[in-house]
């Protein structure tokens, strides 16, 4: 007797699923103001808070309803009815200050509060837009990856960041907020004078594929003298001087292109792809 055959398709291997990832050879960290300067960026903000009296207020939570007391037996139901229950008038009572509250609750000053980025997603957004003129970033903030990118968007749009242990603790709390991780200042508010003071005391950032340069620059020399323009202007004198407003235009973009030096990459390592499918060549087959 011939062995039985199993009848059907062959299940193929699953294939190995490789990702190709790309990993910057350069490291990037917050530097952190300690010391003296530290005390004097939460002296000078604490100071500013409490004099503009900007806080948020939360709403209380409400306690939840207390159930009345059994009711007895021998009572008929019109005098439940015509009976008030203490616990429910407590009840109302604490309503009715709790609504009180609500209708107080936010924050004090809606117009100085939206001069301020408060949290990693609202200082991302506005540093993305060049926005803001200070960053201040809390020690505490894990992991680490939260705020990582906020080295780049600073240093690329040249607006001063560092890292601020207990910022959260007593600027958060000033605020009356839980936690603060992040905190952006906008052009044009109301903390400018405090700003200025606290600037020169960030330590700059070192990122090292947006070093710049030294270049000055240069004052424009080949600038046109004015003409008086007649009505009897030929058409091929008209269009030569657009042209010469754009040729100034790039020479201008490119100095400032050039004030930014980029460092070369090295390449370590080549992995070949396991998943492609190489040809064979026909010399090889014949053979």
């Amino acid at each position: 007797m011939a062995a039985k055959v199993a009848k059907g398709s062959v299940r193929k291997s699953k294939s190995i699923v490789s990702k190709t990832s790309l990993n910057s050879p350069f490291q990037k960290a917050w530097n952190t103001v300690v010391g003296d300067d530290m005390q004097f960026i939460h002296h000078t903000l604490l100071k500013k808070i409490e004099a503009l009296g900007l806080k948020k207020i939360e709403p209380p939570n409400r306690p939840k309803k207390r159930k009345g007391a059994k009711k007895k037996q021998g009572e008929s139901a019109d005098e439940k009815d015509t009976e008030p229950n203490p616990a429910e008038k407590s009840c109302e009572k604490d309503s009715t200050h709790q609504d009180d509250n609500v209708l107080n609750s936010g924050w004090t000053h809606a117009e100085i509060r939206k001069q301020l980025a408060i949290g990693i997603n609202e200082v991302t957004r506005a540093v993305e837009k060049n926005e803001l003129i200070l960053i201040l970033v809390c020690k505490s903030a894990k992991p680490v990856l939260i705020t990582k990118h906020l080295i780049d968007l600073s240093a690329s749009r040249k607006v001063p960041a560092c890292q601020l242990p207990r910022l959260s603790e007593n600027i958060g709390a000033a605020l009356g907020l839980k936690s603060l991780l992040a905190l952006g200042f906008r052009k044009d508010c109301v903390f400018l004078k405090e700003v200025k003071s606290i600037i020169p005391r960030v330590p700059p950032l070192d990122v090292p594929w947006l070093q710049s340069g030294s270049t000055e620059e240069a004052p424009a020399t080949d600038t046109a003298p004015e003409e008086d323009i007649t009505q009897e202007v030929e058409k091929g004198e008209e269009k030569e001087k657009p042209k010469a407003g754009l040729k100034r235009k790039m020479k201008t973009e490119q100095e400032e292109s050039s004030s930014v030096v980029f460092q070369g990459l090295k390449v370590k390592k080549i992995v070949p792809n396991p998943n492609k499918i190489r040809k064979v060549k026909k010399a090889a087959k014949k053979k």
